[in-house]
């Protein structure tokens, strides 16, 4: 019988088992390849020695070889079963990303704990069919427990869940993943998410894991709307707080400091940082004001808040992941002018891709951020440039409305980047004065990505600027 391939899988793990050497080479030389039997005695050294010359009984090395085969075929049914696992879980890129919690692509050779992983994956228990207990609720009392989001498909799956092993103990009693369709290189955010899977942690680093995936499982997964209904009710909160986050890095940007409550980040043009509040970021504001404040914030390094502290303040940030918020990196705009297309994005997160119109080569290409912030630009909601504006850079171009809808998707603007009415009024609450703008070619998905419920905050103070009139080149 052919053995070789198990002894040079075996000799691959154990490249200093020199009996290993040994009976790799008998086998290459009783098949007649001499060069390489002779490269495995070499490497066998004294094992060759005491073989070839002493009398030693056949049935000794014999008996050893079927060992070391056996343990090489028991490695590989081991490591089958760990990768029929992982496929069965779809898996778990809940760990965070960079410094905030956004996913981002991961060497697939994660390092962790040496045997941390065969360790855990030994304590998962996959639930094929199961519904879920009504009265188990998370720490905050919502279905679905505490909820994070992960690509569906895709190289950062496994990663994923080796990270999610290594720190088991940080798991609350109930976790569901959402799965994001992607879009090129963007993971799609908020209306296509469906539930993946659920993971309970049952304490001593034991883990029951139910998909909600049929292909993944091979089974009939148990109905999960109610578990999308509470993940759709978490990424609309979760852009609430990648809207605080933003704007209080924003804030620090221009005058080196956190804003000390959220009306300096409310004030009236041109001191209007922020559009608008909300019930959930009045009580995510000191917490994530701490988050921001503490020493690992800018220096790469994952920070994490105490999700309990969190749960009596800011209900939105104790129902993420650690008590962090999902989209941490801070918002930004990319501009396609190939696709007319204008993406709110958070990492490689897109959360929004909405229709505009350009004026072709009159608009320009680069970095940009945006400084003025004004309602009503023409004193009007139904001037030129409609009722939002946002002005790039020291610059004569801008985003605003139009009172041409009919030029959306086309090229008949001087320059400046239009937007319906809805769209613009959306994007003008979501971002930031001091958001980054790049304008190019390419790099966005076709699809329009926007929510059937838009985001809404309650505007604060006046953001209207009567004091000047704006000859953006619309």
């Amino acid at each position: 019988m052919n053995h070789s391939p198990h002894l040079k899988s075996y000799v691959k793990k154990h490249p200093d088992n020199k009996m290993a050497w040994y009976l790799l080479g008998k086998e290459y030389e009783s098949s007649g390849q001499e060069g390489k039997a002779n490269y495995c005695f070499n490497r066998a050294g004294e094992v060759f020695e005491a073989f070839e010359h002493k009398q030693i009984p056949a049935d000794v090395w014999m008996e050893y070889q079927d060992k070391l085969v056996q343990m090489s075929k028991e490695k590989e049914r081991r490591t089958a079963r760990t990768r029929h696992l992982l496929t069965a879980l779809m898996v778990l890129l809940l760990i965070w990303v960079p410094s905030a919690n956004s996913p981002r692509p991961s060497n697939e050779n994660a390092s962790v704990p040496s045997g941390t992983e065969q360790a855990a994956i030994d304590n998962i228990e996959v639930t094929k069919v199961a519904t879920a207990d009504p009265k188990e609720m998370a720490q905050i009392g919502v279905v679905g427990g505490v909820f994070t989001a992960q690509a569906r498909k895709g190289s950062g799956v496994g990663t994923g869940l080796t990270d999610l092993l290594a720190k088991t103990s940080r798991l609350p009693s109930k976790t569901t993943v959402l799965g994001m369709e992607q879009g090129g290189s963007w993971l799609l955010w908020r209306e296509g998410m469906k539930p993946l899977l659920s993971v309970q942690n049952k304490g001593n680093g034991g883990l029951a894991v139910q998909s909600y995936d049929a292909a993944a499982c091979a089974c009939k997964p148990s109905d999960s709307e109610n578990l999308r209904k509470a993940g759709l009710k978490w990424a609309a909160g979760q852009e609430e707080l990648a809207v605080l986050n933003s704007s209080m890095r924003a804030f620090r940007s221009q005058h080196q400091r956190l804003p000390q409550s959220l009306d300096e980040l409310t004030r009236d043009f041109p001191a209007n940082t922020m559009y608008g509040t909300t019930d959930g970021m009045k009580k995510a504001f000191t917490p994530m004001r701490n988050l921001l404040a503490s020493p690992g914030q800018g220096t790469g390094k994952a920070v994490d808040l105490d999700a309990d502290s969190s749960a009596e303040s800011s209900p939105l940030l104790a129902s993420s992941l650690h008590g962090r918020p999902f989209l941490g990196q801070p918002l930004r705009i990319v501009v396609d002018k190939s696709k007319h297309r204008l993406a709110l994005v958070s990492g490689n997160v897109l959360i929004r891709n909405y229709p505009i119109g350009l004026g072709g080569e009159r608009t320009p290409e680069g970095k940009f951020v945006i400084t003025d912030k004004v309602v009503n630009p023409n004193g009007k909601s139904n001037g030129e440039f409609g009722s939002r504006g946002m002005q790039l850079s020291a610059t004569n171009y801008a985003i605003h409305g139009t009172n041409e809808p009919d030029s959306i998707g086309k090229n008949e603007s001087l320059g400046c980047v239009r937007m319906g009415k809805e769209d613009v009024e959306e994007l003008f609450a979501l971002v930031p004065s001091g958001t980054e703008v790049v304008i190019g070619n390419g790099g966005l998905p076709d699809q329009v990505l926007v929510p059937g419920s838009r985001f809404t905050s309650e505007p604060q103070h006046d953001q209207t600027n009567p004091r000047k009139t704006y000859h953006w080149l619309n």
